[in-house]
């Protein structure tokens, strides 16, 4: 993928060069423009057939395949079927990673998809006291991790989800805030000092709507986003329903919202667009889509983001100067990015006059000898 802007003309000494900044991603595969992230409670908690033939699982798989996101973050796979997501991916998402070795509770887990490969998984916090945290108890789940390759992206992506205690009654209540804290600690003191400048970030089923907490206390959110952690609220809401609310498909109706993605300020900052997904929200959808896939699904709605590659920004050209036969160019840099430098006479042919230019700060300055009467310029930044 090569793209750019064209700058504008300089005159040099009486001739015309002209330069044109642009970035090139050597990448494999599909294009990550943009980066697509679903989050979705399967309310797999019970359910025996686990196979991609019961009317549960291929809802599923109409909703997912509709929206086709490049990585799927999934809560409450049934534990004794964990086998079978191997068949989900076969079905569903062909060539797709997969990566199930997540904490559970003997009864549901988590589960990671990526179009891209998945370098490594892990579980923390499974079912670790929780009494430093503040409540007498332990964690009901884990925390899941998996490092994904993003291809563009300079660093690897780290896609953590969890599924905290249900319910909202006071205990309830108390322990998913403890397991919000605890969350937020390991995140402090085990992550970000050794990953802090990687893009992350946690989704899942949080049990608590921020909007409308449990009175029987709790500080789940406020606890993860707040600003140690680097994580952000976002909310997403269904377009055609304008709510965020994610829970319940089924009688009563959608009143609460559980399922979140909070990504770090670095993602955050690149968001493309955000969604809660309902099929019965949408006018004819299309085949093979059917209006009830939500209601048939799960009792909660799939969250889904979109992710610009925030390393992928383009860069400007500062100027281009002539004195005593030497030219200087001078383009916006990023401390690591390394640049090539090509001429041409003609605009047709290019050749590389200075490749692996390594930048320290945010201007790169490239001199060479111009005593030829015509040359034009252009300069790629590369991975």
């Amino acid at each position: 993928m090569i793209s750019g802007r064209f700058q504008n003309w300089h005159r040099l000494s009486g001739r015309f060069s002209f330069v044109l900044a642009c970035f090139s991603l050597a990448t494999t595969g599909r294009a990550v423009e943009p980066l697509t992230v679903l989050t979705y409670n399967l309310g797999g908690n019970g359910v025996a057939d686990w196979s991609t033939n019961s009317p549960k699982v291929q809802a599923i798989g109409r909703e997912v395949r509709y929206l086709q996101p490049d990585v799927l973050a999934l809560q409450e796979v049934p534990f004794t079927n964990t086998w079978q997501m191997a068949n989900f991916v076969t079905a569903f998402f062909p060539g797709f990673f997969l990566a199930t070795n997540s904490g559970t509770d003997g009864y549901v887990r988590s589960a990671i998809l990526s179009r891209f490969p998945i370098v490594r998984s892990q579980k923390w916090l499974d079912g670790v006291t929780l009494t430093n945290f503040g409540f007498a108890g332990n964690f009901t789940r884990d925390l899941f991790e998996a490092e994904i390759n993003v291809p563009g992206f300079e660093k690897p992506l780290h896609v953590f989800t969890t599924h905290l205690k249900s319910r909202q009654d006071a205990t309830s209540s108390a322990r998913h805030a403890a397991e919000a804290r605890a969350i937020s600690n390991w995140l402090v003191t085990a992550f970000l000092p050794s990953k802090g400048d990687r893009p992350y970030l946690l989704t899942g089923d949080l049990n608590e709507d921020v909007q409308r907490p449990s009175t029987a206390g709790g500080s789940t959110l406020p606890t993860l986003v707040s600003a140690p952690t680097g994580l952000r609220l976002t909310t997403p809401t269904n377009s055609a329903a304008s709510r965020e609310l994610t829970w319940s498909t089924g009688a009563p109706g959608f009143q609460k919202r559980y399922d979140y993605i909070l990504p770090c300020g670095l993602l955050f900052s690149n968001i493309a667009a955000s969604e809660v997904f309902r099929a019965d929200a949408l006018t004819n959808p299309p085949p093979p889509l059917r209006t009830n896939d939500t209601v048939a699904a799960s009792d909660h709605a799939p969250v889904v983001m979109w992710f610009h590659n925030p390393y992928n920004v383009p860069f400007a050209l500062l100027s281009l100067s002539l004195s005593n036969q030497t030219v200087a160019l001078r383009w916006e840099s990023a401390a690591g990015r390394r640049y090539r430098v090509e001429t041409s006479s003609n605009l047709a042919s290019w050749s590389v006059v200075a490749s692996n230019l390594g930048a320290a700060g945010t201007v790169f300055e490239w001199r060479t000898n111009g005593a030829e009467a015509w040359r034009f310029f252009r300069v790629h930044r590369t991975p």
